[in-house]
C-alpha cells in the first residue's frame, strides 16, 4: 500500500474519524467519542436516540442538530473536531514523511488499528533518521 493511498483512506471522513475515535485518547484519557457522550447525553437522547451507533452517526446527528446544542455539548463537540483535526493532520505529516519507510518495512500490514504505528514502532530502529524523528514526536504529541 503506498503512502498516497493510506493518505487517502484517511481522507475518508467516516472511516477516519472511526480509526481516529478508537486509537486517540483526550481530556483525561477519554477519547473523543467517550467525552462528547458525556458532555452531549442529554442531546444525544433527546435528538439522537433512534440513530444506530457507529461509523460517526451520532456525530452527524449533533450536526444536525447543531443549533440546539447547550453550550457545554457545544463546546465538546467543538473540542473534540478539533482534537480529531490535530490528530489527522499529526498522522497525515507522519504517513508523508515515512512514506519510503512504511513501503519498506511495512509492506502487506493492514491500515486500520494502528497497525501502521506498530510496525513504525518494531522497526523503529530502521527508519530513516527523518521518519524516526517525526514519528517519535508524533507519538509524544499524541499522548
Amino acid at each position: 500500500m503506498t503512502p498516497s493511498s493510506i493518505r487517502a483512506l484517511f481522507r475518508a471522513p467516516s472511516l477516519c474519524i472511526l480509526l481516529l475515535i478508537q486509537s486517540s485518547q483526550v481530556f483525561a484519557q477519554q477519547s473523543v467519542a467517550e467525552y462528547v457522550g458525556t458532555e452531549c447525553k442529554a442531546e444525544l437522547e433527546k435528538y439522537c436516540s433512534t440513530v444506530t451507533p457507529g461509523r460517526a452517526r451520532n456525530a452527524g446527528c449533533l450536526l444536525a442538530h447543531n443549533d440546539k446544542l447547550s453550550d457545554k455539548c457545544e463546546a465538546a463537540f467543538e473540542a473534540g473536531l478539533l482534537q480529531l483535526s490535530i490528530i489527522l493532520s499529526t498522522v497525515d505529516y507522519v504517513i508523508e514523511q515515512c512514506g519510503a519507510d512504511i513501503d519498506e518495512h511495512c509492506d502487506g500490514v493492514l491500515v486500520g488499528g494502528g497497525r501502521i504505528a506498530q510496525c513504525l514502532s518494531r522497526n523503529e530502529e530502521k527508519l530513516s533518521s527523518v521518519c524516526k524523528s517525526t514519528f517519535i514526536k508524533a507519538k509524544e504529541n499524541l499522548q
